[in-house]
């Protein structure tokens, strides 16, 4: 991604609440879609989140938006397990998800600083437009 274009900023909690604000239309569509593909036992996230922790201690959190495939498994326990699939549709048979608005976005924090990285113009300049409003 380092091709992107990128905005730097601070206040982490208020990014990300503006930056899932852009979401909340996708997410019911999202909803639709897993309660659809439900009996085959997998799901489509729209948001995958990985926690970093550097050797100082300092924790990395990264957003990456798209479309990230899990197959669920139910263990004899009755627990679920998530198993990560990828980002490409597990089944050539699985009706088409509904397209994330924010894919190729990614939201890097660390520490107090906050980097986002968008994969267009366009995308950047969205973002851009909803956390400078």
């Amino acid at each position: 991604m380092e091709t992107g274009l990128t905005y730097r900023c601070f206040g982490e909690k208020d990014v990300i609440r503006k930056i899932n604000l852009l979401l909340s239309d996708y997410l019911t569509q999202i909803y639709m879609y897993n309660t659809m593909i439900k009996p085959r036992n997998y799901y489509l996230k729209p948001v995958h989140i990985v926690v970093k922790k550097k050797t100082s201690g300092v924790k990395i959190k990264y957003y990456y938006y798209g479309r990230y495939w899990y197959r669920i498994v139910k263990q004899p326990s009755g627990k679920l397990k998530w198993i990560y699939i990828g980002k490409e549709k597990p089944l050539s048979n699985l009706p088409d998800p509904p397209r994330n608005p924010l894919e190729g976005l990614v939201v890097k924090i660390d520490g107090s600083e906050l980097e986002i990285i968008a994969s267009t113009r366009e995308l950047y300049e969205k973002i851009y437009s909803v956390l400078s409003s």
